[in-house]
Order: C-alpha cells, then structure tokens, then sequence
C-alpha cells in the first residue's frame, strides 16, 4: 500500500459509508485526516477508534469553514500547513 505520510485530507460526509471507507482508507496509509459530519456520536466513535479530527457540521453551513479552520488548527497549528 502507497503511504500518505505528512499529507493531509479534508473528508466530508465520514461518519458512515463511502466517506467512512475513504477515512478508514486514509488513515491506514499513514495520512492526517480531518473528518466533517453532521452525526456528532457517529463522529466521536469515529475519533476514538481512528484518531482523527472531527469536526461536527453540515457543508450547507456557511461558518462552517471558520469551525473546520480553528479545530484544525488547534490539533496541529499554522506550522503544520507549511512543510
């Protein structure tokens, strides 16, 4: 399996289905994943059991991108985006 080490991805819809596959997919080839849905108990166990950040959200919100930004950041901080 390739290696997504030191990369990162944004993965809408990830608490359930295809968006879970995707994560869970991701995760295994090392990357940081960032995980928007709307079912914060779904969004949790996904937390504990893959190690992700979450972010709790429906993308037709229009302060969404501000909540995705700080909990994003609060994880790895401006640093993180510039390697």
């Amino acid at each position: 399996m390739q290696t997504l080490e030191n990369q990162r991805a944004l993965v809408t819809g990830g608490s359930r289905g295809l968006g879970l596959g995707i994560v869970e997919a991701l995760v295994a080839a090392k990357a940081d994943v960032v995980v928007l849905a709307r079912d914060a108990e779904r969004l949790a166990d996904v937390e504990r059991r893959l190690g992700v950040t979450t972010v709790v959200g429906d993308v037709a919100d229009e302060g969404l991108a501000e909540s995705l930004l700080r909990r994003t950041l609060s994880r790895w901080g401006w640093g993180y985006f510039r390697k």
